[in-house]
């Protein structure tokens, strides 16, 4: 596991030098500060003073983050909202530094970074990552810049956003907060004795992403054999990441398990709409209708990632070859019709590990012959997202799949069941089972705009539903 911590006063160019380095390395950058920038603009948002412990504390069990993929890059979802652009304002600086001397929002984001960097290799900045988040990992170092420098930064930052700033004003702003985090009580910004220092007042971006990288390179090299190996490509300067330390699996169970994913694939060709609003790099469950036993295929190939799971039926595991592939592919089996609490914990370990877990709530098979019903669901999705918090990604197929057709799949957009969090677990099962049914009713609706009155084309789609959202808008102004 390969996990670099980067530390350094604001304005320093943290963020994009560890955005830099997770894209060379092809690994995942954490960006802790949008985390407390999150919290911060949850507090403002709901009038709480972001100094004040008595009043931010009982909001954390409010409080949901994720990234989300898009485009190149990820998004930060505040409770299911993209908050990427509201929590860059200049004003929600100066709330982040103060929420996050608070020790409750400083252990509960912690824990959330530690479990992420447990299972993944990551990139991670902030202001005490090497001294408190992470203080065992070999990749650690200190960035930093003159306070004017890093002054002249934001400044044309903020401009190139179309903000009216001052520079003496962001001048003041930076030594302010300088201030702020050095000398706070809990986890202050230090240079820790065993970081390696790195001015960039001098340097462009390139440059100090580079230094960074052969740092790393030199790192791992000296750790000799069972380290993580950084090799670079001399011929395009990339940097591949491998370990050695691997687990021993039966490379004929995994070539034939990702034989099947490819098969699969092909055979069982899927068009998925709105693809980029599945999560990863973090926990989720991951829904969907049921009509066949394959159906799952083309989700484990061409959503999950590598570290997905699936819940499966135990039968699917009773001859040994079956349950091996099973195994590789990631499937979780369930023995129906009881409490299965090996089962349970095994899907709920997975989400505390930031994994996706794929559920089918119906349970078995949709045979009915009106294919745009759905049998009642079972309790266990509700259950597993009450217990973990973890946000639920609904995905619907159209009508029946199978080989060789034109099979359909949309991603709706995720959501959590926050409303139900802190009531007790056997009163609001029922209800929260009933408001994913819901939601899921909500999607079926959507899929069949989508194929039927948009021919399945999502240009179309999209247009028509910016018309719709138009004319309500409008409606609503002439009503009022």
């Amino acid at each position: 596991m390969i996990n670099i911590a980067i530390d350094g006063p604001s304005g320093a160019g943290k963020s994009t030098i560890a955005k830099a380095i997770a894209q060379k390395l092809n690994i995942t950058y954490l960006d802790t500060g949008a985390m407390y920038r999150a919290v911060a603009l949850y507090a403002v948002e709901n009038g709480k003073d972001v100094s004040n412990a008595d009043e931010i504390a009982p909001l954390l069990n409010e409080i949901n983050l994720s990234f989300v993929k898009k485009d190149n890059g990820h998004v930060i979802c505040l409770n299911g909202r993209d908050v990427s652009e509201d929590i860059r304002r200049h004003e929600m600086s100066k709330c982040a530094s103060e929420v996050s001397k608070l020790p409750q929002v400083r252990e509960f984001l912690v824990a959330m970074q530690r479990e992420i960097a447990a299972e993944n290799d990551v990139v991670l900045d902030g202001r005490d990552i090497t001294s408190n988040v992470l203080p065992n990992t070999k990749y650690k170092f200190y960035l930093t810049a003159t306070a004017e420098e890093r002054a002249k930064r934001r400044c044309l930052e903020l401009k190139q956003k179309g903000q009216e700033v001052e520079y003496e004003k962001i001048l003041k702003d930076i030594i302010d907060r300088d201030n702020n985090d050095m000398t706070r009580q809990f986890a202050p910004l230090v240079k820790t004795d065993d970081s390696i220092e790195i001015d960039s007042s001098e340097l462009n971006q390139e440059q100090v992403a580079e230094l960074i990288l052969s740092h790393v390179e030199t790192i791992s090299k000296s750790e000799g054999a069972g380290a993580a190996i950084v090799a670079r490509d001399n011929q395009n300067s990339s940097v591949k990441v491998a370990d050695k330390k691997k687990t021993k699996r039966n490379p004929f169970i995994r070539a034939f398990a990702n034989f099947v994913k490819w098969v699969m694939g092909g055979l069982w060709y899927t068009k998925i709409y709105f693809k980029d609003k599945f999560i990863k790099n973090s926990k989720a469950i991951v829904i969907c209708n049921h009509y066949s036993a394959l159906d799952p295929c083309v989700i484990i190939s061409k959503l999950l990632g590598k570290n997905g799971k699936i819940m499966m039926k135990e039968e699917v595991s009773a001859n040994g070859f079956i349950a091996s592939v099973a195994q590789e592919l990631g499937c979780i089996p369930v023995k129906r019709g009881e409490a299965d609490m090996k089962a349970v914990k095994r899907v709920l370990n997975a989400l505390n590990h930031n994994q996706q877990v794929l559920i089918f709530p119906e349970g078995t098979r949709n045979k009915n012959e009106n294919f745009k019903e759905m049998l009642p669901f079972k309790a266990g999705v509700a259950t597993f997202a009450l217990k973990s918090k973890a946000p639920i990604v609904p995905l619907m197929y159209y009508k029946k799949t199978g080989a060789f057709k034109k099979n359909r799949l949309i991603v709706g957009d995720p959501f959590w069941l926050d409303e139900f969090y802190g009531e007790k677990l056997g009163v609001v099962k029922e209800a929260a089972t009933e408001y994913i049914y819901n939601k899921m009713l909500d999607l079926r609706k959507e899929v069949d705009l989508l194929v039927e009155k948009c021919k399945g084309s999502k240009k179309k789609y999209l247009k028509y539903k910016r018309l719709q959202s138009k004319e309500l808008y409008e409606n609503a102004n002439n009503r009022s």
